[in-house]
């Protein structure tokens, strides 16, 4: 399905996040953002349920689509109510960086809403990004992309998991 996009930008540590940082693992991508009323807490509380369902040295990032709230230490304080671990990072950066590789790099969706479009109690509030999980395997390439909010698209990506830890590089 394509190579995961380089990226260089910041988890809610601190530290730096990279692309080169993931090289050699096995993880799992998504886009949420702290604010958000509706579909990522849904997402993130199942991500950190696959967690649990997958081998210890497969990763998670969770990238921000709202980087101007997502500041790392409010990140972190996301993170810590989803019992986080050392092996899932939360990541912002720049808005032009992290739109990029949404939708340049993933070819996801994502996008902040005009204000005079946001329907206070309606969607997810002022952006609009993708509810997909993307697998990315050991040796960058996208094995595939599954909705969060389907039980059995997220089971698939557990077995997906499984079955790409055996691949040897093309």
């Amino acid at each position: 399905m394509g190579a995961a996009p380089e990226f260089s930008l910041q988890d809610h540590h601190g530290d730096p996040a990279t692309l080169a940082g993931l090289k050699g693992r096995i993880w799992v991508a998504d886009f949420i953002f702290t604010r958000c009323g509706g579909a990522c807490p849904a997402m993130t509380a199942r991500m950190s349920r696959l967690r649990h369902d997958v081998p210890d040295e497969v990763a998670f990032v969770s990238f921000t689509v709202d980087p101007a709230n997502d500041t790392p230490e409010v990140l972190a304080r996301y993170a810590a109510n989803f019992k986080s671990d050392a092996r899932w990072r939360f990541v912002t950066g720049r808005r032009t960086d992290l739109y990029a590789l949404s939708t340049d790099g993933f070819k996801l969706a994502a996008m902040e809403v005009p204000a005079a479009q946001q329907r206070p109690g309606e969607g997810d509030g002022p952006f609009l990004h993708s509810s997909k999980f993307v697998l990315v395997d050991r040796f960058g390439e996208i094995r595939g992309y599954y909705d969060s909010t389907d039980e059995d698209d997220v089971k698939k990506l557990a077995l997906d998991i499984a079955r790409v830890q055996n691949d040897s590089p093309s």
